[in-house]
């Protein structure tokens, strides 16, 4: 019988130099695309630049600030940059086959589009800035609830995937449920106080947007995390 505390690791099928590199997974948050060494490395840095995004924006969000935003804008071009970088070395390795590229091969992606509807939400800052549209004192608490519980699942990704550690994903599957009823029930509060008249008609759109947003975001961690979790299964029995 295999022992179900040990995680199976798809990463070390195709990203051979992990042994050699393990030490270094806890410090590579500030490297660039060009100095990764290997899978793991270059998912942990897209982790690690959605999570300064998802910071940003809400103090952007709160607070508008042309260097932050500019600073955010750069963050999302690291991220597609780094996609490419990865996905390329996926599909070109001669490692990278069967249920282990199924697995991992989207990773990639998946964290960009993260990216992507991140670039959505600095959107709709821009929008709320430029056009001076408010959003009420209970909308900002329900997004200074909304970030950080999606810091809280980004961060405990980024633990999974330089672990890849059973307890740490018990731990963190239970939360992407929390994300998702957050969104609904911050939903559902948004539109009583639209229709009792507290929130301007034209910010409505913009914070439904951010829902939207967080919401995709933590469907496609949810989704990684289970194929991590299907594929170890898998390779369990």
């Amino acid at each position: 019988m295999k022992d179900n505390s040990i995680f199976f690791n798809p990463f070390r099928l195709i990203s051979p130099k992990l042994d050699s590199e393990a030490s270094r997974l806890a410090h590579i948050y500030e490297s660039t695309p060009k100095e990764m060494t290997c899978l793991e490395e270059g998912l942990l840095v897209m982790v690690s630049k959605l999570y300064e995004m998802t910071d940003l924006l809400h103090k952007i969000l709160i607070l508008p600030d042309k260097e932050k935003i500019e600073q955010c804008a750069a963050v999302a071009a690291e991220l597609h940059d780094e996609e490419k970088a990865l996905t390329h070395a996926l599909v070109c390795s001669p490692l990278t086959t069967g249920d282990v590229l199924k697995a991992v091969l989207l990773f990639p992606a998946k964290l960009e589009r993260c990216g992507d509807l991140m670039e959505s939400v600095l959107n709709v800052a821009k929008i709320k800035a430029r056009e001076g549209l408010p959003f009420t004192d209970k909308a900002h608490k329900e997004l200074e609830i909304l970030f950080d519980s999606l810091r809280e699942v980004i961060r405990e990704f980024g633990d999974l995937l330089a672990t890849l550690d059973p307890a740490v994903m018990e731990n963190l599957l239970p939360k992407f449920k929390k994300v998702t009823q957050l969104t609904l029930d911050f939903a559902l509060t948004h539109e009583d106080r639209l229709i009792g008249g507290f929130c301007a008609p034209k910010a409505s759109s913009l914070y439904i947007d951010i829902l939207d947003s967080v919401r995709s975001v933590n469907r496609n961690l949810r989704e990684m995390t289970q194929s991590l979790k299907d594929i170890s299964v898998k390779y369990q029995q």
